[in-house]
């Protein structure tokens, strides 16, 4: 059942991605919307289906997928900040369940942390000075949050798991820059493509769907 599901969450991905190009569809904007709502869903059912997710992947998944609905409005602030913050919390899911029973080197921990930090202030710098007065806290902290998330992955060790919160930090950074800096006709497409992937990725390989 949960090769099915997955399979299905695959397909809604490429047709929600084929929605998200520059293209004049008819509703296209109606279509979009409605199969991001459905994606989380549907890798949520294989998740869970497969029984051996735990609650937190499943509880990130679920907060990822209340980010994705509120950020359909992202010019609303309300909407905005209430999406942030559950991504953030659905990153806070996934630090722990990433970190389960890994043993970890302070050295190599504190290494990790150092070129990751490097990674966070460069991104920031690029991105300060066009964030509003309101928004350099709350981006500063859920880069600080997603950052965890990266660093518990290299700490776990696993190719699948860090692919996957390497393409989080890069669906993130790019969706920053169209908010903040500039918005192009590619950037559904460019956001989309890695958060799926990296959604896949670590609910799939810490539920044991997915190995390399």
């Amino acid at each position: 059942m949960e090769r099915t599901l997955l399979t299905l969450y695959c397909a809604l991905c490429l047709v929600h991605l084929a929605f998200c190009l520059p293209f004049r569809w008819g509703r296209r904007k109606f279509c979009q919307d409605l199969t991001k709502a459905l994606l989380m869903p549907a890798l949520l059912a294989a998740v869970l289906a497969g029984g051996e997710a735990g609650l937190l992947v499943p509880a990130a998944l679920l907060f990822g997928w209340a980010g994705d609905v509120l950020l359909l409005w992202p010019d609303r602030k309300p909407c905005f900040l209430a999406g942030l913050v559950s991504f953030l919390v659905g990153h806070g899911c996934y630090i722990p369940a990433l970190l389960a029973g890994v043993k970890i080197s302070a050295p190599r921990g504190i290494l990790e942390a150092a070129l990751l930090a490097l990674l966070g202030a460069a991104a920031y710098a690029s991105l300060r000075r066009h964030l509003p007065g309101e928004m350099k806290l709350p981006v500063a902290a859920y880069l600080l949050t997603i950052l965890g998330m990266a660093w518990a992955a290299v700490m776990r060790g696993e190719a699948l798991l860090i692919a996957g919160a390497g393409a989080f930090v890069l669906s993130d950074y790019i969706l920053a820059r169209s908010l903040f800096v500039k918005r192009h006709g590619w950037t559904d497409a460019a956001v989309m493509l890695p958060y799926l992937a990296a959604q896949l990725c670590l609910a799939g390989g810490l539920a044991g769907l997915l190995a390399i």
